[in-house]
């Protein structure tokens, strides 16, 4: 849960990170981080001779053959640019609706000369699709690779003979359509990006009771980990992402490791070194079984 949240934060994190540089590269248009009025030294109200009037004052004063300031080019440059935008009436009308409603101004498509080259909207939308399609693909990988380990597995191979035997299936892959893998199913619609979009705010605030209650009862209050908790730990300690990867485990070995405490390092190391001690029994066990024969 906590890793599903996460990459959903992220994500939104991501599509934030391009609204604002949308945003930004918006005040890089027109007169950029300037007031074209402000730069030709006129009123919002002004007529369009009054702002030719002062673009040729200004151009007098600023032009590069008749003033030697270092900062004379980009000056000049800037009150052109501002004369171009405030001397046309559709740019200039443009222009007012960018300083009313600059929030508005990036979420339609601009034909003027200055508008952004694409919405941002759809530049969502697009990253959103994109995203989309990754997270399903990944998902139907996931599956897949699941699936083909419990196939694996001899359990499996024994309750698909036993459908078999028993006349309840009349072939193998009849049997494994009958054969039910509790905690693992085939990715669907509602476990898609955009379902789990919808659902982030339930699930941040669900990891936030959760986060809450872990810090109180046990670093607070110091209590013993909840059945539910245990588990957890031994998730993290096995590195287990999922549920359905946690289900795949027999019960007798979850429990075992629950009760081995083995997300403590100490009992995590004695947990190992006895298996490791188990496993050389049962090989020396089989090694003198075959010198028998």
């Amino acid at each position: 849960m906590m890793k599903n949240g996460l990459q959903f934060v992220l994500l939104l994190l991501l599509v934030c990170v391009i609204c604002c540089t949308q945003i930004v590269l918006g005040f890089e248009l027109f007169c950029g981080s300037d007031n074209c009025y402000e730069l030709l030294g006129i009123e919002r109200n002004a007529t369009n001779r009054e702002v030719k009037r002062a673009y040729r004052r200004l151009s007098l004063e600023l032009h590069p053959d008749k003033n030697n300031h270092p900062d004379a080019a980009a000056q000049f440059a800037a009150i052109a640019t501002a004369n171009g935008i405030l001397s046309n009436e559709y740019s200039r009308n443009e222009y007012n609706d960018f300083l009313d409603h600059p929030e508005n101004y990036y979420w339609y498509y601009m034909k003027a000369q200055y508008a952004p080259k694409s919405s941002v909207s759809v530049v969502i939308t697009g990253l959103i699709l994109i995203c989309t399609a990754l997270h399903w693909f990944n998902a139907q990988h996931n599956y897949k690779n699941m699936l083909k380990r419990v196939k694996s597995a001899p359990e499996y191979a024994q309750r698909v003979q036993e459908l078999i035997k028993s006349g309840a299936a009349d072939s193998v892959e009849e049997a494994e359509q009958m054969v039910q893998v509790q905690g693992l199913s085939a990715p669907t619609w509602r476990d898609s990006l955009p379902v789990a979009l919808v659902k982030l705010p339930f699930v941040i605030s669900k990891w936030l009771f959760w986060l809450l209650h872990w810090l109180v009862a046990y670093k607070v209050l110091k209590r013993d980990y909840n059945q539910e908790d245990k588990e957890y730990l031994v998730k993290q300690r096995l590195r287990i992402l999922t549920e359905s990867q946690w289900l795949l485990i027999e019960p007798e070995t979850r429990a075992e490791l629950v009760e081995a405490r083995v997300w403590e390092e100490a009992a995590w190391q004695q947990f190992l070194q006895q298996k490791r001690i188990e496993s050389n029994r049962q090989g020396k066990g089989g090694f003198r079984k075959a010198r028998k024969r």
